[in-house]
């Protein structure tokens, strides 16, 4: 191999070396920040639909008040259109599944609401409120899906809080494989630096010192070249030119 191509081969493999190095990182940048942002929309999401259907409990416990004091129209509007929005959020919690189990959580809502709704309806619907219904068959199934949505709102919560902590230790996966490249490409231009010492200024410096050995000292010119390239041609020319002038002398 001549040393033009080893010198080009040597700094082709070092670029591409950093050319890999800077495509993993980007890559691995990329998958990450894709990854951390799904995540972190869907537990907002989620967080989002809990909450409303906790401010759609509220407007109902508020109807169910409206009811007790007399108000049944305002009371029936009330809570038709909470429950048609507590509805919504658990269809829209269904459809935004982001956690292991968190499908139980939601179930269990929706299986508590389905029959809470009916006994508060015909609560409200009833002329005569019986305070004693409201105390021991609604207020305890509200509590109940109070408690429920507080833990659908905790599990997501907590897994916001997991995806934080894993974005702040991914910078060290996003780093290591370009500092294992980058580390590797130092290597080799150590490597690579060594070569062009031994290969290309070695034989120089034996070529000249041994040249001024001969015009000074008169010494027999013997380089060793161990490679079979323009180093070594250069070293048989000046052998020639040296054996050449030493015939014409004589």
């Amino acid at each position: 191999m001549g040393i033009r191509l080893k010198i080009i081969t040597g700094f082709v493999i070092l670029a591409a070396l950093l050319v890999i190095s800077g495509l993993i990182s980007i890559y691995e940048l990329t998958k990450l920040g894709n990854s951390v942002n799904r995540l972190i929309n869907d537990n907002y999401r989620s967080i989002d639909y809990s909450k409303q259907m906790a401010m759609s409990l509220e407007k109902q416990k508020k109807s169910l008040i409206m009811a007790i004091n007399g108000d049944t129209a305002k009371a029936l509007i009330l809570f038709n259109s909470s429950k048609v929005e507590f509805n919504e959020n658990i269809r829209n919690a269904t459809n935004n599944l982001t956690i292991p189990g968190e499908i139980n959580y939601v179930d269990s809502i929706a299986i508590i609401f389905s029959i809470y709704i009916p006994i508060a309806e015909e609560f409200i619907k009833n002329p005569q409120h019986n305070i004693s219904i409201y105390l021991n068959d609604i207020q305890p199934k509200i509590w109940a899906i109070q408690d429920k949505v507080t833990d659908l709102l905790t599990i997501n919560q907590q897994s916001l809080l997991q995806t934080a902590t894993v974005l702040e230790k991914s910078p060290y996966r996003t780093i290591l494989p370009g500092l294992i490249v980058v580390i590797t490409s130092i290597v080799f231009s150590i490597i690579f630096n060594y070569m062009i010492s031994y290969y290309m200024v070695n034989p120089v410096i034996k070529i000249t010192k041994s040249i001024n050995d001969f015009v000074k000292y008169k010494k027999p010119f013997e380089v060793s070249i161990e490679t079979k390239d323009e180093m070594h041609d250069l070293k048989e020319s000046v052998k020639n030119l040296i054996t050449t002038k030493s015939i014409q002398k004589n």
